[in-house]
């Protein structure tokens, strides 16, 4: 089996990998354990893979264009399916979030509200202009104010998508392929030498170890590697003989290495790594969590490498026509969730955070949801509503935008 650029036509099993890395995202966001899967920030590398590997897809074959219009032609298509939704996302939050405050007293003082509050203070800026990820990357040096917040504190993934956006094309463009693939092998070699580098000497260097992970985490040029991933997809022939067998292999491999991590970080005091993170906990904690065993102060150096290889053999056959798990990731609805997977990410932390604000008036999150039967009950009522939400902007805002000025 092998793929070919020459032709974008639909792949079969994409939007079902889109459907699951937003449902890994969705699960780690949500704040009880008894749910949240707390290994899901995989789920913003598999969109970054993906997204390295259809953006390269899409400039290649546009390469034998003019620069003018090979360059108007992607920013307007890109802007046309970001932007609108982007920014009503914005500005509806903003003024509920407002309302809440001004008009409803109980509410506000509560934290959820306060950070937001915040936010819209100090952050609106960096949102809009898709930099929020630039500033928590400086924040240390600048002393600047960040307010985390349940509202939009999720978006620094779509900056580092966007600004990847800006310079890919030029580099493609201006560049033949033999140099584009040198390039491309040289990102995935450099990114986890300078996790390497940060884990034995950067670490040393700062005050603020969790800093310095959640910079690795956020930073464009750091996480790289894994849109280069997804770029060498796009560019070199892809031969799977065993998709099944890779795709086993390289899970058992990163489960693991997760387990032996996991392990280890128990066994040097760090009870608070959940178990359901299976060693692979939030990367900010990475340089944080120091022990007396090197193997596991660099994971930062292979950890994130396992991940873009997690996603390379679960998208790579998928790009051949013949994706793993068909039932699953080409069925009618995994494949719609699919399709709106861009709605599920920008909705789903600011429902959840109305969700913990009407808890207020019942006694409380934690209270409310204390038995295990009314988290799953209240996690799926969730869901349903974040689904909804999405399919409602899709099917009446951003398809019909989209198919009313996309081929003008």
């Amino acid at each position: 089996m092998s793929n070919s650029i020459n032709k974008l036509d639909y792949i079969p099993g994409l939007d079902g990998i889109r459907a699951l890395a937003a449902f890994l995202v969705i699960s780690t966001h949500w704040p009880n354990n008894s749910i949240s899967l707390k290994f899901g920030w995989i789920g913003v590398n598999i969109f970054f893979v993906l997204s390295g590997f259809l953006i390269t897809r899409i400039l290649v074959n546009e390469k034998s264009k003019d620069f003018k219009p090979y360059i108007r032609n992607f920013f307007f298509k890109r802007a046309l399916r970001i932007l609108p939704i982007y920014y009503l996302f914005f500005l509806v939050t903003t003024l509920i979030i407002l309302f809440t405050y001004w008009f409803i007293p109980v509410l506000s003082h509560n934290e959820v509200i306060l950070s937001a509050i915040n936010s819209i203070k100090y952050d609106l800026p960096a949102y809009l202009t898709f930099t929020f990820n630039t500033k928590l990357n400086l924040a240390y040096f600048f002393n600047w104010h960040i307010s985390s917040n349940h509202f939009s504190g999720h978006v620094w993934s779509l900056a580092v998508e966007e600004q990847f956006y800006l310079i890919f094309p030029f580099i493609v463009y201006f560049s033949d392929t033999r140099t584009l693939k040198k390039i491309i092998i040289s990102i995935i070699i450099i990114c986890p030498l300078m996790r390497l580098w940060a884990a034995i000497v950067g670490v040393h260097l700062v005050t603020n170890s969790y800093w310095l992970g959640e910079f690795f985490y956020t930073n464009t040029f750091c996480q790289a590697d894994a849109l280069a991933t997804g770029a060498l997809l796009a560019l070199f022939p892809i031969k799977i003989r065993f998709p099944y067998l890779n795709f086993f292999i390289v899970l058992t491999i990163c489960i693991a290495v997760g387990l032996t991590c996991l392990f280890f970080l128990r066994k040097a005091g760090y009870f608070l790594v959940a178990g359901k993170s299976l060693g692979f906990d939030f990367p900010g904690y990475w340089f944080v969590e120091k022990t007396s065993w090197f193997f596991i102060n660099i994971r930062a150096f292979y950890q994130y490498t396992l991940v873009n290889l997690f996603a390379f053999v679960l998208i790579a056959p998928a790009i051949v026509k013949k994706p793993i798990f068909p039932s699953i990731f080409t069925s009618k609805p995994i494949i719609y969730l699919g399709k709106i997977s861009y709605g599920i990410y920008l909705f789903h932390s600011p429902i959840l955070a109305f969700f913990m604000l009407a808890a207020t008036f019942f006694g409380g999150w934690v209270i409310i949801t204390s038995n295990p039967v009314i988290d799953l009950c209240f996690f799926i009522v969730y869901l349903a509503i974040v689904i909804i939400m999405a399919h409602l902007s899709y099917k009446y805002f951003e398809r019909r935008l989209i198919n009313k000025y996309a081929d003008k």
